[in-house]
């Protein structure tokens, strides 16, 4: 009796085995779920962008835009705290940080603050990012949405202009 059972075992596991391992190979088969963003900034993103572009010495600076946070910050615990702090920057990105090519080091990270930053998450969430920032000892530049890019693609350029 013992046998039949083990022989019945045996089956289940070994069509079990099978079912998960087509379930498999037929999820690699065929397109996968995925298109490109017909955006890659919005709107706002774009032209401070290109006013910033216009605005900066390019042969000095670099513009990279959408920067994960944790692409330039690290954690410092250890042990059982770190994955809680890395989990925290893990998936915010700053809109542009500015790369001073002379100096090799981050110059400036800009965020622009659409009617989003208004909620109380995100005010919570841009609270932590300004810690963060004053943290580890970096200038973060808040840019509102609807505010004169122009006019603040030009502050950017002279507040840069100091730090030759």
């Amino acid at each position: 009796m013992e046998l039949i059972y083990l022989a019945v075992f045996i089956i289940l596991v070994t069509v079990a085995i099978g079912l998960v391992l087509t379930h498999l190979k037929a999820k690699d088969e065929g397109p996968l779920p995925y298109q490109a963003k017909k955006y890659f900034f919005s709107h706002s993103e774009q032209e401070f962008l290109r006013i910033l572009n216009e605005s900066i010495d390019r042969q000095r600076y670099l513009i990279f835009p959408k920067v994960r946070l944790a692409d330039f910050i690290e954690v410092t615990v250890k042990g059982k705290e770190y994955q809680g702090w890395w989990n925290k920057i893990r998936s915010k990105h700053v809109d542009f940080l500015i790369w001073d090519v002379q100096q090799n080091k981050i110059a400036l990270a800009i965020e622009l603050d659409g009617r989003s930053h208004g909620s109380e998450k995100m005010q919570e969430r841009d609270e932590f990012v300004n810690r963060l920032y004053e943290q580890i000892h970096m200038k973060l530049e808040r840019v509102s949405v609807g505010t004169e890019f122009s006019k603040i693609a030009s502050e950017i350029h002279a507040s840069l202009n100091t730090l030759k």
